[in-house]
């Protein structure tokens, strides 16, 4: 994703916060907690000219692409497309209380 590449910030986790400038080409990360009171403190500090800032990689406003809407379901995780997602097991038969004759010390 080109948004997130030149920002920095994809593949560190998410929720993930950025406040852009178009018309001065810069941007700002939310690197306190992600909560009203943080975020009401990452943008007042923005609006007086206090928070830390820095330039949009090449001076050109990244391409955002559009996606579609998240339908509110769990997504098929996978580490790797190549790789199938592995299939979970019925753990119910196992007996883990067995008793292998070892005795506590």
């Amino acid at each position: 994703m080109e948004l997130e590449a030149s920002l920095g910030i994809g593949g560190f986790g998410y929720p993930a916060m950025a406040a852009i400038n178009a018309r001065k080409m810069k941007f700002a990360l939310l690197r306190g907690s992600f909560s009203e009171t943080g975020i009401h403190e990452f943008l007042r500090e923005l609006s007086v000219g206090r928070g830390s800032t820095a330039t949009l990689g090449g001076g050109v406003m990244p391409k955002i692409n559009t996606v579609e809407a998240w339908d509110g379901k769990d997504g098929q995780v996978s580490v790797a497309p190549s790789l199938p997602v592995e299939e979970e097991y019925d753990l119910s038969d196992i007996d883990l209380d067995e008793d292998f004759g070892k005795e506590e010390l």
